[in-house]
């Protein structure tokens, strides 16, 4: 009997080693690297949106060239060492999803879901990426994706399971059609307010790797809501959102009560707020 339980206690041991690695269980050893190295803003849940990153550093937009920077995240293998910590330090709580705002007024946007279907896709890709060679990472790949017809909200990563040369192949962000990862209206529900990254107990900053995923598709794919076009095409031709004439800035204060000063050239140090 004693022999019997020993053997039992190390098999037990073994195999829940190797249930972490296939499991949302892995956060046990990775949620306390996750939280120690996570950004700390002062005093509130996101601060100031992190740099575009490419080849190790910061973007510079006048030294960047699109044939071999990278704009954003397009690609799995594009996220940051951090974002991968992210993805396998998520408990699957859910706490993220119940604040979202998206998620509580009828969007599509889970945080949670948008989490676990990064990481089960990194997962699936991961042998093809570890390969370095595309060329041969393919030539070992199965072609038998399975499809599903699951659309938005539901997880997007059964839309093609397996780690198959169709996972390799799919795009991050695409509709159902396209076998996307993320629906691109899950993307573009995300009102960039925080209470996800606030509430999460393992310290996600699913707002940074949101706002990536769209610096890739506005800068290089050119897609986004039509609605952002209006206002991207006023900034471009007025230098506002609105669409306003420069000769009516100042239209908004007529008839007020009070007097409102108007800044012409440097800024003074003792204007607390400025209005457009």
């Amino acid at each position: 009997l004693e022999t019997f339980f020993i053997l039992a206690q190390i098999a037990v041991i073994f195999g829940f080693l190797v249930l972490v690695l296939y499991s949302k269980h892995m956060h046990i050893f990775v949620a306390p690297l996750n939280v120690s190295t996570k950004r700390i803003p002062d005093g509130v849940a996101l601060g100031g949106l992190p740099p575009m990153i490419s080849n190790g550093k910061p973007l510079d937009f006048e030294q960047a060239d699109p044939e071999t920077d990278t704009f954003g995240v397009g690609k799995v293998e594009d996220f940051g060492w951090n974002a991968y910590l992210d993805m396998a330090s998520c408990t699957e709580c859910g706490r993220c999803q119940s604040q979202c705002p998206a998620w509580n007024t009828g969007k599509p946007l889970s945080p949670k879901l948008l989490i676990m279907n990064l990481r089960d896709h990194l997962f699936a890709k991961a042998p093809y990426i570890l390969a370095g060679d595309k060329e041969q990472a393919l030539a070992g790949a199965s072609s038998a994706g399975e499809q599903h017809g699951h659309a938005v909200p539901e997880s997007g990563y059964e839309r093609i399971t397996g780690s198959n040369k169709e996972q390799y192949e799919r795009p991050l962000v695409g509709t159902l059609e396209q076998g996307g990862v993320i629906d691109p209206d899950v993307l573009w529900s995300c009102t960039t307010c925080g209470a996800c990254v606030e509430q999460c107990p393992v310290d996600i900053e699913h707002v940074d790797h949101i706002l990536d995923m769209r610096r890739y598709q506005v800068l290089i794919e050119s897609a986004f809501p039509s609605e952002a076009g209006v206002m991207l095409r006023n900034l471009e031709n007025k230098g506002n959102p609105w669409g306003m004439n420069n000769s009516s800035r100042t239209e908004w204060m007529d008839g007020l009560d009070f007097e409102v000063r108007v800044v012409d050239g440097v800024l003074p140090p003792d204007v607390e707020y400025l209005f457009w």
